[in-house]
């Protein structure tokens, strides 16, 4: 141990092993508390405390507190603590470890029932999952109580770290202690308050003022009334503390924010000492905790809920959350379904086998999004059937002469692609340890074979000097995937021989676990076609630009021109953008030229918005319009005309896309090119 470290020991005896877990030993200096720490199932209980930070706070004196779990700012509500004074002076000067002197604390029966009379065992149930909805083992998930600062702030202090299961379910229990205040600036709760209370706090005090304008108030009203005294009916406390205890249809409708007029208007209705003496404020008291999550996966946060927007409050007690990973989480979805015989392909990213056509995923069918080659990273998952016997694999890429969809020739031949695959593997230990790794499936060469990669269910077994080492795996450890089924996931170029576009036939050839060939019997789904471009636009451009008065007279810019052209183009004038939009595979997605100007407004060309399923009329040849029986848009050059209504300085943006797709997402548009112009339409 550091010798900047004060180590504290000590045992409570006679504590059953159900109490002590429920039980924290404080360190507190007056009414901040300095360090805690629980007691385990024998009693014991240990501090490591930076002698630095301890000595400033010694000469103020300093006490060891037992009582409850989970105090913060309620150590002088709760009943009969078990008290110390703690000198630590000795151990400051250079003694070695200190003896607590808990053998003297004597918690009997009758203070542990007084005790759990205000603290009670609270349990929070969930589940994680990642943005597909499927569940995230091994995380570690920590539970926080929000409370209010008495400057209006939130304060989050966690509560308990428990582990999601296999399934990615977890249950959190600890002890939770009622507070009798319940509003930020207790005691003089009149002070402050949060926001989203008021509209709440305002219906409560109208009722109030009706009752205060008919009778003349007098000192019996001392305290706060019962609910039976003001005329209206109390709401739960859950309810108030989240702003909806007096909601109507008319304050739903409306927006609600922070308003200062508001505040310091209950602010000054408060000021009257007879509104406080009739206001009730206990109502928005509540005797369940406020909770947010965080959670952790690897030590990467994949969770981290913030107290001003994602709050709990007043969560009931076995509650049950669904708590969303960000983009670096690391799911286990299930296995696709796998085949009787052989082996299948299933999807590629989030693209199933059956909506992939002559190479071309149908996408949003109908729309401009539809028919969409492959390029970026492919994802590209299959499964063998469980009787298979396959333990290793190649996957073969036989290339299309053409294109799949337009009368191209089908491969005569095939070779195993060459690229790495990598998958992530959970070991959830049976020590509750958890072990995150990213591992190799391949490629490698054995036997005479090239380009080999292991299944999921062999990778661990795979013989030394073949594959990097796989994490250690006990008797009885769950190994878990990430990434279940996955056979390639690669750049779609690596799987057209490095180049940039053609067509792919895909296959796999199956080795058993002795590298021998197992024969797959054949299936609907064995053969997978892509059509790969992963080329950008051909060509997206504003060639031209030029202005015409409304007799289609031209106009010559006047003052700068060149990249910054400005025309008098009068009323009724217009301009005309020569744009060329391409692409040489066919797989233009859409184009158009939005005119920007102002703040915030957008004008309209004719034509407007050119995209693969648009209606004509386009342009003759040799602009290619679109061809859905070929599945393909080839583009060209046009002139798009714009009316212009206010004199402004326009910018023409040219917005274009690729009509591609991994699997996953949808094509967009860029920003290709643009152009600027002032332009005066006013005589």
């Amino acid at each position: 141990m550091s010798s900047n470290t004060i180590t504290l020991v000590g045992t409570l005896a006679t504590i059953r092993p159900e109490d002590t877990e429920r039980l924290n030993v404080y360190i507190v200096c007056g009414h901040q508390i300095l360090a805690r720490t629980n007691v385990d199932a024998n009693g014991n209980v240990r501090f490591n405390l930076s002698q630095e930070a301890i000595a400033a706070k010694i000469a103020y004196g300093l006490e060891l507190v037992i009582g409850p779990a989970g105090l913060d700012t309620q150590l002088d509500q709760v009943p009969q603590l078990q008290r110390f004074p703690l000198d630590l002076k000795q151990r400051v000067e250079g003694s070695t470890e200190i003896r607590l002197p808990l053998e003297r604390v004597q918690i009997n029966e009758k203070i542990l029932t007084l005790w759990w009379r205000w603290c009670r065992k609270y349990c929070v149930s969930g589940s994680v999952i990642g943005p597909r909805g499927c569940p995230v083992p091994g995380a570690q998930v920590t539970v926080y109580s929000v409370t209010h600062t008495g400057g209006g702030g939130l304060i989050q202090t966690p509560v308990a770290t428990v582990p999601t299961d296999a399934t990615g379910h977890f249950t959190a229990c600890f002890n939770w202690c009622t507070s009798r205040f319940c509003w930020p600036c207790r005691p003089f709760w009149w002070l402050c308050w949060p926001w989203w209370w008021e509209r709440d706090i305002l219906y409560v005090l109208d009722a109030i003022e009706r009752k205060v304008a008919r009778p003349q108030l007098n000192a019996q009203f001392s305290m706060p009334i019962d609910a039976d005294r003001l005329p209206l009916s109390r709401p739960e406390g859950r309810s108030l503390i989240r702003g909806q205890g007096f909601i109507t249809a008319e304050t739903l409708q409306s927006e609600f924010g922070p308003d200062a007029v508001r505040t310091a208007l209950i602010r000054r209705k408060l000021s009257n000492p007879d509104i406080r003496a009739l206001f009730p404020w206990r109502w928005w008291c509540c005797d369940d905790p406020n909770l947010i999550f965080k959670v952790t996966q690897g030590g990467t946060v994949i969770v981290n809920e913030d107290p001003a927007i994602d709050t709990r409050w007043c969560l009931e007690d076995d509650s049950t959350v669904t708590l969303v990973g960000n983009d670096q989480t690391v799911s286990t979805c299930p296995n696709d379904p796998k085949p009787v015989k052989g082996f299948v392909w299933t999807r590629v990213g989030d693209t199933t086998v059956d909506t992939i056509h002559a190479g071309y995923a149908d996408g949003s069918a109908g729309s401009d999004s539809s028919d969409l080659a492959f390029a970026g990273t492919l994802d590209i998952y299959g499964e063998f059937a469980p009787a298979s016997g396959v333990a290793y694999y190649q996957v073969n890429a036989g290339q299309w002469g053409g294109n799949p969809a337009r009368g191209g020739t089908a491969p005569f031949s095939s070779a195993p692609i060459a690229a790495d695959l990598y998958n992530t593997v959970v070991i959830l230990h049976t020590d509750l340890t958890v072990t995150y790794a990213t591992v190799k499936m391949g490629p490698f060469n054995n036997a005479g074979l090239t380009n080999l990669y292991a299944t999921q269910e062999q990778r661990p077994s795979v013989p030394a000097g073949l594959l990097p080492p796989f994490p250690t795996v006990n008797p009885g450890d769950a190994v878990l995937w990430g990434f279940n089924g996955r056979k390639v996931d690669a750049n779609a170029s690596a799987l057209v021989g490095a180049g940039s576009v053609g067509g792919v036939d895909l296959t796999i050839t199956g080795y058993n676990s002795s590298f021998a060939p197992v024969v797959l019997p054949s299936n609907p789904a064995d053969k997978l076609t892509l059509m790969v471009d992963n080329s950008g636009l051909t060509a997206a451009q504003i060639v031209d630009l030029k202005a015409f008065r409304a007799d289609n007279t031209p106009v010559v810019s006047i003052g700068t021109t060149g990249a910054c052209p400005a025309y008098n183009i009068g009323p009724g004038g217009y301009v005309k953008l020569t744009v060329m939009v391409a692409d040489a595979n066919g797989h233009l997605f859409e184009y158009e030229v939005t005119p920007d100007f102002g703040s915030g407004s957008t004008g309209t060309t004719t034509p407007g918005l050119r995209g693969y399923r648009q209606p004509g009329p386009f342009p003759p040849g040799p602009y290619q319009a679109p061809n859905p029986a070929l599945k393909s848009f080839g583009g060209g050059t046009e002139d798009i005309t714009f009316f212009p209504t206010v004199d402004c300085c326009y910018d023409f943006r040219l917005l274009a896309g690729k009509r591609v797709t991994n699997g996953t997402f949808f094509p967009t548009l860029y920003t290709a090119d643009f152009q600027t112009a002032t332009l005066k339409v006013t005589v």
